[in-house]
């Protein structure tokens, strides 16, 4: 039995020196430090690996169906990530933020707290948190709180804070 991977996805995508183009990008990861994600860039090659080469095993024993399944389910949180680097494009063309990541608490911390998207405005004076979500409904406004206070506390003390949910309707 085969475990995802993302580390490993991400080595051998860039094992494969036939292709000659920008098969990842850097995440910034906002904690203080010179934490960074790397993940694929390229949403062809996000999906294909994601699904095709990790299930090729259900591709050769011409198991489609179990495949369309596991697509049609995994489809959801899949394509939340993919709004999540949408977003942060957006911000990117912008030109408003002198930096842009994600952020979360270490593994040692009790709490889990997770932020999709943090974006250093350039004054260097105001920070934007945002969360995001496929659809709005699913927003947890106390929550979300919780782990804005959290990055309050942490990182972003010094800032002036505006928070955000981004969703489908958003784009």
């Amino acid at each position: 039995m085969k475990f995802y991977n993302r580390e490993a996805e991400v080595e051998a995508l860039s094992k494969a020196r036939e292709l000659s183009f920008n098969l990842h990008s850097q995440m910034t990861v906002l904690t203080g430090s010179q934490t960074v994600r790397y993940e694929v860039a390229d949403m062809f090659l996000r999906f294909w690996s994601r699904y095709f080469i990790k299930y090729n095993h259900l591709i050769e024993s011409q198991n489609l169906p179990a495949l369309a399944d596991i697509i049609k389910n995994d489809f959801p949180a899949y394509s939340g990530l993919t709004l999540e680097i949408y977003f942060r494009q957006k911000m990117m063309e912008s030109l408003e933020f002198r930096n842009i990541g994600s952020w979360w608490e270490g593994k040692k911390s009790t709490e889990q707290n997770e932020i999709d998207i943090v974006g250093i405005y350039l004054d260097d004076k105001r920070a934007l948190v945002a969360e995001v979500k496929r659809q709005r409904k699913n927003f947890k406004p106390d929550w979300f709180e919780t782990k804005v206070e959290a990055i309050r506390k942490k990182i972003l003390f010094q800032y002036e804070i505006e928070t955000k949910c981004f969703s489908i309707d958003d784009m």
